[in-house]
């Protein structure tokens, strides 16, 4: 789930009145101009398409929620079907997949089953949806085709008792990603997934830029040669339009509402952790329902940051057998009700199988929720002052509580967040982020710049019991390994500095996020007090 990059600012008066020219004239000129410069620069003054020239409806869907089960638990949780049941205006459930082989999950493939399973003998439209959060955002087609790779191998075993519509990969594609780039990674995709199993339903492909690329979705669709697609919206506050420069509006829905294709929102949500994104989610939302688009709310349960319908949170209580609605419920539920409008295009939908896709992680999100591509001023020295960093050092995060880990931003603006440690999503105090982890926990910073002009990564981190180096995984500009690999110091029980040559280690500098995985079977504490570059 979420967006990924750090909102742009607003466009001044003179792009303003150009964007609203252009809608004047019913968004031809939009068009011209894409598809004149391939459909992929972001441009800073142009129109949207009106609703009354739209000829997409809704897949023929109900609303419904997101659950996302694999982080916690060993995948073993009730996921709460009894009080599901007790509220009909949810319909449709997405699940979220983390694939077992690729060291995140905490689940099985049997358990993805199960929810499977489970979700349709409760009668619930399934979206069974390839989530790999570090990927989230990438727009390397090696990862989307990856996520078809996956579906040939486990489409079979996941469908022997429960029909499930594809969400193809979730939120694949960056703020900068061109409609031909999207266009040329789904095609292969797609064409793998359809030569490669018995599926022949709808499949679900998610706006580029974190759900959020409306505008490149719609481009893209015109050169991708599979017909039975739904194309879908990912919704927060946080929402960032990079075809526009704005944030993400309602009447950005409606150049996907123009297109031949059915059309939903796959999450959405208020992000009540998050504070600084200015995209009205609740009219935009609003909006899909006038458009009588299927709105599935992120989620049930399993998001890191408080937006969980349900209590008890899977990271806080793996026993439960019953629960209860949270305070964060309504703001869900509210928004459910007008989906499951049939669509007469030539897509074609089937009437057993649903046709909808979850930050974010984002996306997020025990996924990173979330967030954007381009970052606000950063911080260019860190205020921590047992350090003497280089003057020019980049400041990812010092944790003295501005913006706020709770905020799920860094010092550069830009998307962080933690789950699955013993104390939830880690907790900042005295000027460090504390994670106590068991076995368990993942830990994400997202950078999304170049940074080639810095040379070591550097964390300041304690641990309770010293030398947690070798019990941490290392995940940074497609570097995966263990720390310990990565560095010549040792964490120590008080506070020092641990290094990472970037250059050496061969990490990939031109768009990094910093990723560490706790589930190597130790069980410690860090307090991490600061990252920078220099």
């Amino acid at each position: 789930m979420h967006s990924d990059d750090s909102p742009r600012q607003a466009q001044d008066d003179e792009q303003r009145r150009d964007r609203a020219d252009d809608a004047a004239t019913g968004g031809t000129q939009r068009r011209t101009v894409l598809r004149a410069l391939g459909g992929g620069v972001a441009l800073g003054a142009v129109g949207t398409l009106g609703a009354e020239v739209s000829t997409a409806t809704g897949a023929d869907l109900g609303d419904g929620v997101n659950l996302m089960p694999p982080y916690y638990c060993s995948g073993d949780q009730d996921l709460g079907w009894d009080l599901m049941d007790e509220y009909p205006d949810i319909e449709t459930v997405r699940i979220e997949i983390e694939p077992p082989s690729m060291g995140e999950s905490q689940s099985t493939m049997d358990d993805a089953k199960r929810w499977i399973d489970e979700a349709h003998e409760h009668g619930y439209d399934v979206l069974a949806t390839y989530h790999h959060h570090p990927h989230n955002g990438s727009a390397d087609p090696a990862h989307l085709q990856n996520a078809a790779d996956w579906w040939v191998e486990h489409y079979d075993y996941l469908s022997q008792d429960a029909e499930f519509t594809i969400n193809m990969m979730n939120e694949w594609g960056n703020h900068q990603v061109t409609a031909d780039e999207y266009a040329s990674a789904y095609d292969e995709a797609l064409s793998t997934v359809r030569d490669g199993t018995s599926y022949s339903g709808p499949i679900v492909c998610d706006a580029p830029g974190w759900g959020q690329g409306t505008y490149r979705l719609a481009d893209a669709v015109e050169s991708i040669g599979d017909d039975d697609l739904i194309l879908s919206a990912h919704v927060y506050p946080v929402g960032w339009n990079a075809t526009t420069g704005e944030y993400l509006a309602a009447e950005d829905l409606d150049v996907l509402e123009e297109t031949d294709y059915p059309c939903m929102v796959g999450e959405f949500g208020s992000m009540p952790q998050n504070s600084d994104g200015d995209a009205d989610w609740s009219a935009i939302i609003d909006h899909a329902n006038e458009l009588g688009w299927p709105v599935v709310g992120w989620s049930w349960n399993g998001d890191g940051g408080g937006m969980n319908m349900a209590d008890p949170y899977w990271g806080d209580d793996c026993s439960a057998d019953s629960y209860s609605t949270s305070d964060y419920f309504p703001v869900v539920y509210d928004k459910l009700g007008d989906g499951r409008t049939t669509t007469d295009t030539p897509t074609a939908t089937p009437t057993d199988e649903p046709d909808t896709p979850t930050d974010e992680p984002e996306t997020p999100t025990d996924e990173p929720e979330t967030p954007t591509d381009e970052p606000e001023t950063p911080t260019d020295e860190p205020d921590t002052p047992t350090d003497t960093p280089a003057s020019d050092a980049l400041v990812v995060d010092d944790y003295d509580g501005d913006p706020g880990w709770a905020s799920h931003r860094n010092d550069l603006g830009q998307w962080c967040g933690a789950g699955s440690f013993e104390n939830g999503g880690g907790e900042e105090t005295g000027g460090a982020l504390v994670l106590e982890y068991d076995n368990g926990g993942w830990f994400q910073t997202q950078i999304n710049r170049s940074v080639s002009d810095y040379d070591d990564l550097v964390i300041r981190v304690s641990g309770a019991n010293g030398g947690e180096e070798s019990e941490v995984l290392f995940d940074m500009g497609g570097v995966r390994t263990m720390l310990a690999d990565v560095t010549d110091d040792s964490i120590g029980t008080s506070a020092s500095e641990v290094r990472v040559d970037m250059e050496a280690a061969g990490v990939d500098r031109s768009s990094p996020s910093v990723r560490l995985n706790f589930w190597q079977g130790g069980s410690s504490t860090l307090e991490i007090g600061g990252i920078r570059l220099e």
